[in-house]
């Protein structure tokens, strides 16, 4: 600067402060606040506030509150932003009771707080899961006229759920709503989800239809954790319900909403609608997997109908190129518990033209099975 005429000015130190600071360079900093002094400016209020930060940063919270200390020697009286920094320090180190005893020290100095500062305790308190002051916090703030962010909302919310209150944080959102503060659709979605978590899916759904009635539109990935813990709850009728809603308003089910109905209605023992269910997915554009080849074949299996489990284990060959080794023994096991080995042979058959090599268990259940016939054969002799 000074080659081109340019005399520096305290404006043009706090830049090069700043640009330091994020260099990360200390010893740097230090020399330039010497040559800074040397050259007749004395730090001020922006100096000093970026050197806290930057100190607080990167863990040299005692360096910090040492230049908060010089302050006053100086003339230099700590602002809101000096204080909020320092808190910060505090809290990241998990020493919330001394930052809020600072936040008390900066008030009674005359600072008002302001969203930042309230936002910057709450949060230090939800990570110490010491909710009570957080709320304490909260209606303080809304008291003293500062209305809660998106970010207030959202660390009390998750420092509930974080602790197991998800009832605490349901009733703190009606709350905010009543004072008028809006909540985010983010917020909406990890309450959802961790009433799902917690195989609540009635409660989930009420939220998802106060969610809506905010005027946020729901999302496949929110449906598709509604329709799991439905599914999980073996709430089929539900689940369908909402699968439903979904198409009514656009928004087309994937290959995890299929593939929770799917298993759901296998394991209610109605194979033959998830298997309907399987050529809707077609339709649309969209193949199965191996996950949902196995429900079927399992449903069918637990239904008893051998040949449709069979006739499916087929047709996913055929027209997917699904093929599953573990299913074919399954079929061979059964059919080979029940002595019908010539069916069992058939299916190995079947296997092999598939490009499907048998393994060992394979060979096993084939041999129970001959095992199984000969003595049922033998029984019939003796009779």
């Amino acid at each position: 600067m000074e080659r081109f005429g340019i005399g520096p000015n305290l404006y043009t130190f706090n830049i090069l402060t700043h640009v330091l600071c994020k260099d990360g360079d200390t010893g740097k900093v230090n020399k330039f606040l010497e040559k800074m002094e040397e050259e007749g400016f004395d730090p001020d209020i922006v100096t000093y506030n970026t050197l806290i930060s930057s100190y607080w940063r990167k863990g040299r919270l005692d360096d910090a509150f040492y230049l908060y200390k010089i302050m006053y020697r100086r003339g230099v009286v700590p602002d809101l932003v000096s204080y909020t920094a320092l808190m910060n320090g505090l809290c990241k180190e998990g020493r919330v009771r001394e930052a809020h005893q600072l936040f008390h020290r900066m008030v009674h100095r005359g600072l008002n707080p302001d969203i930042v500062t309230y936002n910057t305790l709450i949060h230090g308190y939800c990570k110490e899961g010491k909710m009570q002051g957080s709320r304490s916090l909260l209606h303080e703030m809304i008291w003293n006229g500062i209305s809660p962010d998106s970010f207030t909302c959202w660390v009390l919310v998750e420092g509930y759920g974080k602790e197991g209150k998800l009832l605490s944080a349901l009733n703190l959102v009606v709350e905010l709503q009543r004072f008028g503060v809006s909540i985010s659709q983010d917020i909406y979605w990890y309450l959802i989800a961790a009433l799902c978590q917690e195989h609540r899916p009635f409660a989930a759904k009420n939220l998802l239809e106060r969610m809506t009635r905010d005027g946020h539109k729901p999302e496949l990935e929110i449906y598709n954790e509604l329709i799991k813990s439905f599914c999980h709850c073996d709430c089929i009728a539900e689940a369908l319900r909402l699968k439903t809603e979904m198409v009514d308003k656009e928004i087309k089910p994937n290959l995890v909403t299929y593939g929770a109905v799917i298993n759901c209605l296998s394991g209610l023992g109605r194979s033959m609608e998830g298997e309907s269910l399987v050529g809707e997915m077609v339709a649309s554009g969209m193949l199965p997997d191996l996950a949902i080849c196995m429900a079927l074949f399992n449903g069918y299996c637990r239904e008893n109908d051998i040949d449709k489990a069979q006739s499916l284990l087929s047709f996913f060959a055929k027209e997917f190129q699904i093929h599953d080794t573990e299913s074919f023994n399954a079929l061979i096991r059964i059919t080979g518990g029940k002595g019908d080995i010539t069916r069992s042979l058939e299916i190995q058959d079947m296997m092999l033209k598939m490009g499907l090599l048998p393994n060992p268990l394979t060979c096993k259940y084939v041999i129970d099975g001959l095992w199984k016939a000969r003595r049922v054969d033998s029984a019939s002799l003796v009779k």
